[in-house]
């Protein structure tokens, strides 16, 4: 349970469960607000980059450095290489202070820490046409290698800047907004989707 006062999520009255079928019937896409989300991004010091690469690549359990955009998990943390100097961390099973203090460790101090988790929300896509989808309004070649299998990259969506996170367990994308764009990417989601037929979940808490 998290420490702090979770704050109502604003797609509360937005993004309502259900069905809406495109004309032949068919849903191709799954919408999901992910909530609880723990979102931090890690910035390297001064001449810390490389330390701080060699740290998060430690406790991933690999040889090297994660490479621009890739990401990995271990026990929870989703660590993705998202800059030249910044790395950012999906957590769950955390409250944002415990989360901190985890990477605290790992990281030392060769990274300042920012928990963004309270000023944004995780909308998850999944389904045979959520690539599809993102390509109307994303400038990222999503069909192709410019994403890894998993990882993350930022980038804007309907003028709407995100953080788009491919993953693999399960096979989804996680988009990251700020809380205050939130309304307007669901609104622009449902018209991007509308042609495919999309499923509106029941929001879930965790990553």
């Amino acid at each position: 349970m998290s420490d702090v006062m979770t704050p109502k999520s604003p797609l509360e009255s937005v993004l309502k469960p259900g069905v809406h079928a495109a004309p032949d019937g068919a849903t191709g896409v799954s919408i999901e607000e992910r909530r609880d989300v723990v979102q931090l991004q890690l910035i390297a010091r001064k001449d810390k980059a490389a330390e701080a690469g060699k740290a998060f690549a430690r406790f991933l359990g690999q040889k090297s450095a994660l490479g621009p955009l890739e990401g990995a998990q271990r026990n929870g943390l989703l660590i993705c290489a998202t800059g030249p100097l910044e790395h950012w961390v999906f957590a769950q099973g955390r409250s944002p202070a415990d989360a901190i203090k985890e990477l605290s460790g790992i990281a030392g101090a060769s990274v300042s820490l920012f928990d963004q988790s309270a000023g944004r929300c995780v909308i998850r896509l999944a389904g045979r046409h959520a690539v599809d989808v993102l390509a109307k309004g994303a400038p990222l070649d999503l069909q192709g290698d410019t994403l890894p299998a998993t990882g993350a990259s930022h980038t804007a969506i309907g003028h709407i800047p995100a953080l788009v996170c491919r993953r693999t367990d399960p096979p989804c994308h996680d988009i990251s907004v700020p809380r205050s764009y939130a309304g307007s990417f669901i609104t622009w989601l449902g018209g991007a989707a509308l042609e495919y037929g999309y499923v509106i979940e029941k929001p879930r808490s965790g990553g």
